[in-house]
């Protein structure tokens, strides 16, 4: 398998297409069919979901779509701990950067985002 997933990205960064045209379009599809094994291989089912992690490729799609040597992909192995703090938390924080507008007081967003109501102290 990993050769097979080598040999694709070679070819997907070879190739001149758009970002998931040609090869790298079933070099997308070919991870995105390996995720479920790399979750249970990682033990992240209860951390992240397959949705989340086809859009953390995506996004690595993106970030390295300029790169022309495919010795590049092959040098990306991670074991479980990387890819928590390398992969899936930087997606998280770039989540929660994006707030979205509430029609709630500060108070009321302070207190569902932490728990506790984050008011000033009375002097």
């Amino acid at each position: 398998m990993a050769s097979r997933l080598a040999k694709q990205a070679a070819e997907a960064v070879q190739q001149k297409d758009r970002l998931f045209g040609g090869a790298a379009r079933s070099f997308y599809f070919e991870i995105c069919r390996c995720l479920p094994f790399v979750q249970r291989l990682h033990k992240m089912e209860e951390m992240v979901s397959l949705r989340e992690l086809r859009a953390i490729v995506k996004d690595k799609f993106k970030e390295y779509k300029d790169v022309k040597d495919g010795r590049t992909y092959l040098l990306m192995h991670k074991q479980r701990h990387h890819v928590l703090t390398e992969v899936v938390e930087p997606y998280y924080n770039k989540q929660r950067a994006v707030k979205k507008a509430t029609g709630n007081t500060p108070f009321l967003d302070s207190f569902l985002s932490t728990g506790y109501s984050q008011t000033p102290a009375r002097t």
